[in-house]
């Protein structure tokens, strides 16, 4: 069983919000389809991107 501590527990749930907002906004949103798709997924690559160019000035550090 997967057990948070309440610091964990506070920015899974503030993601979680934020995530569900950000959906449920695009949802609503009245734009071409395929525009919509990658517009949802633009946070997600931006994430990714971010984390790995972290990661990877973090191995150079190191």
């Amino acid at each position: 069983m997967l057990t948070l501590k309440p610091k964990n527990m506070v920015s899974t749930l503030l993601l979680a919000l934020l995530g569900a907002g950000y959906f449920g906004a695009f949802s609503a949103i009245d734009i071409h389809p395929i525009l919509k798709n990658q517009l949802v997924l633009l946070p997600i690559q931006v994430g990714v991107l971010i984390y790995l160019l972290w990661w990877r000035r973090r191995e150079n550090q190191g």
